[in-house]
């Protein structure tokens, strides 16, 4: 069993949408997630951007078509089932739907749960968002934000950042120095953060992927922050996405 999936589903809400934002892990997330809510019932995995096809081991079900049909589609498999659906498939990736296609979806009732990749970021753990990201649809019940753990000490380049000169300049980073915890947490917590576009009423929780990769130090500086994330975040957990492991987790009180 996935301690990391099991803690995640709890801040799930039926017939409205999980959105993961952030980098270093989201795809993995959606596809580990998915398979313990499939546990429950029928889950739509799907996105507002762009996202590979995924393999059979991630999710054997793919339905590519309009959003006004996704629903019929759904509504005829077991009731133990978990979908991923696009609109399209373009340059060797499937694309999403828009962020109000997907609200209505939710609404719709066919899938018991909908988790939605609602970001891009290149692979990279950090990144500057330009004004329309990341999309997120308004009715979302939680916001996963993602973070790789090979944030802490990357070089602020954009082998490390997606669009890394505007990162540094908004946040305060050197161009010449290692990206500190200090920057970290201010990306975290700002406005134009992974939590930008999240719904008000959202629950708000942030997973520090890769953390197995941290030696001592690293991890002592990272979860040296837990305290002042959680002034924003719901609950803020240490994992591995793909592992489905859960090392450390704290929720606000």
């Amino acid at each position: 069993m996935s301690e990391l999936y099991k803690f995640l589903s709890k801040y799930t809400a039926r017939r409205a949408p999980g959105a993961i934002t952030g980098g270093g892990g989201k795809t993995s997330l959606l596809y580990g997630l998915g398979a313990e809510l499939e546990k429950q019932g029928r889950v739509l995995l799907t996105t507002t951007t762009k996202i590979f096809r995924p393999t059979p081991e991630e999710c054997r079900d793919i339905f590519i078509g309009p959003a006004r049909l996704c629903g019929e589609f759904l509504n005829a498999m077991p009731e133990r089932a978990k979908l991923a659906a696009t609109s399209g498939e373009s340059g060797g990736k499937l694309t999403g739907y828009a962020p109000a296609e997907i609200d209505a979806l939710a609404a719709h009732g066919a899938a018991d749960f909908v988790i939605v990749e609602c970001d891009g970021s290149r692979g990279r753990s950090l990144k500057f968002y330009e004004a329309w990201e990341p999309p997120v649809p308004e009715t979302s019940a939680a916001v996963f934000a993602v973070l790789g753990a090979d944030a802490f000490g990357c070089a602020p380049s954009e082998d490390s950042i997606f669009r890394a000169a505007q990162f540094c300049a908004l946040h305060g980073a050197s161009a010449d120095a290692p990206v500190t915890a200090e920057t970290i947490l201010k990306y975290l917590l700002h406005s134009e953060g992974p939590l930008k576009n999240e719904p008000r009423a959202a629950k708000k929780i942030l997973v520090i992927n890769k953390w197995e990769t941290l030696d001592e130090a690293r991890a002592a500086e990272a979860e040296a922050l837990f305290p002042a994330l959680l002034e924003k975040y719901d609950a803020v957990c240490a994992a591995s996405a793909r592992r489905g492991e859960l090392y450390k987790a704290k929720e606000r009180r």
